[in-house]
């Protein structure tokens, strides 16, 4: 009995500190496969052990034995669309209109203004002074077609406040239908307040017959006689604030001329003191004969 213990034993440590020698054969079928066997040289028993069977399509099989969720998962949903890629690609869609936004409100930065803007624009709407039932109707404007701009002085006393100046219009609304059968001829009025108050507006031409050019010229009343003195500081500077704020709603070019009247029926001195100071500015194209 210990004599076949001490054979056992000593076979297995021959085994195990003999060399290992890997047998490649070939199976009928095409595979390939290995034997390793353990032993000495000196003539000890070798052992064989059949340890793979190897061939491309034994491999490609067994890895689809191994993961056959995510294979099915792949032929299933084979344009579906990562959350985080879906992230990115509204984010950078968002840059993009962003970026689309920014550059329109620079290229309306861009408009060619006649002069830096250092005094903001104040209008005053129609309905503030307009007491009809219903709304002003006249001939439309061309927005797109306005390239002329006639300043005038309104030949009556100035006023100096909001309310003052409201009343100025709907006197002047009332004498115009009193005396034309019309409705206030003017497009804007500028008071001495520094206010910009909505007669005609952008939207409908003037009432004037005697002036030029109806559906591409705007009519601005400048509240007061200047034959010898001048508009205050606050007309001038909203006169220029208004011409800008025109050209930025498209509702005047930006290449217009400015324009006065010299009217053969009124003295030689009317209103030359408003236009010795506004032959300064640019865009000044001379007085036109009525």
């Amino acid at each position: 009995m210990f004599q076949a213990a001490r054979s056992v034993a000593a076979s297995s440590s021959a085994r195990t500190q003999g060399p290992l020698v890997w047998n490649r054969k070939t199976a009928d079928g095409g595979g390939d496969w290995y034997d390793v066997e353990a032993g000495g040289s000196e003539g000890a028993e070798n052992e064989r052990t059949p340890l793979l069977l190897l061939s491309g399509r034994g491999r490609n099989a067994q890895l689809s034995e191994r993961h056959p969720v995510s294979k099915q998962r792949r032929n299933q949903e084979p344009n579906k669309v990562h959350p985080v890629a879906l992230l990115l690609m509204l984010a950078l869609l968002a840059i993009l209109m962003l970026g689309i936004v920014i550059g329109a409100y620079l290229l309306v930065l861009q408009i060619d203004r006649p002069w830096p803007v250092s005094h903001p624009f104040f209008l005053v709407e129609r309905p503030a002074w307009w007491y009809h039932s219903k709304e002003l109707q006249t001939a439309a404007l061309d927005r797109a077609a306005i390239k002329d701009v006639i300043v005038l002085h309104t030949h009556t006393g100035s006023c100096f406040g909001e309310q003052e100046c409201l009343r100025f219009l709907q006197q002047t609304e009332d004498r115009s239908w009193a005396e034309r059968n019309d409705h206030i001829p003017y497009n804007f009025l500028i008071g001495g307040d520094g206010n910009t108050y909505e007669a005609r507006g952008w939207k409908y031409q003037h009432g004037f017959h005697d002036l030029p050019g109806k559906n591409s010229t705007l009519v601005v009343g400048m509240i007061g006689d200047f034959s010898q003195r001048h508009p205050t500081d606050m007309q001038y500077a909203e006169l220029k604030a208004f011409l800008t704020e025109s050209i930025r709603r498209l509702s005047l070019s930006p290449h217009y001329k400015l324009r006065g009247i010299v009217n053969g029926t009124q003295p030689t001195e009317d209103a030359t003191t408003l236009y010795h100071q506004l032959q300064r500015w640019p865009h000044w194209g001379g007085l036109v004969p009525v």
